[in-house]
């Protein structure tokens, strides 16, 4: 029996925070769930390869989730590749929805806020309390978000 994938991208500022946080997350209970995610994390805005912030991985790292990623600019192959793409913001689905204009209606992929209706905030240089905080928000809406895929 062959698992479909299902192929979701990720995608905030500069891909050091939130995205990869959130990447980080999801690829860990795909790992010990088998939910046949195949997940990538852009950015807007991210420098190439850029790695994700010392806070993300003390945070991740403390839920044992080891995480080793590093920045990549969102480009329009991502968006043809992806089913759903979850922006951390409306501006990250604005650019992404202005980027992907061009491919063929039925290869758009589905542009989600990640939290429903609420923005994530960033937390880059909100000091450790604030990624301990987003870390509790991604646990929350990546359950209720895996439970609609």
């Amino acid at each position: 029996m062959t698992i479909k994938t299902h192929k979701l991208l990720l995608i905030c500022t500069g891909n050091t925070c939130r995205s990869q946080m959130a990447h980080a997350m999801l690829q860990a209970r795909n790992q010990s769930q088998g939910l046949g995610l195949n997940i990538k994390s852009r950015g807007i805005r991210a420098n190439a390869d850029d790695p994700t912030t010392p806070e993300a991985l003390s945070v991740l790292k403390a839920a044992n989730i080891h995480w080793q990623g590093t920045s990549q600019i969102l480009t329009m192959s991502d968006l043809e590749w992806a089913e759903d793409v979850w922006g951390m913001t409306q501006e990250h689905l604005d650019v992404a929805m202005q980027l992907g204009i061009k491919l063929a209606f039925n290869r758009r992929p589905r542009y989600q806020l990640m939290a429903g209706e609420q923005e994530l905030l960033d937390p880059l240089h909100c000091g450790l309390e604030a990624y301990q905080q987003l870390f509790i928000q991604l646990q929350i809406i990546i359950a209720k978000r895996l439970a609609g895929i």
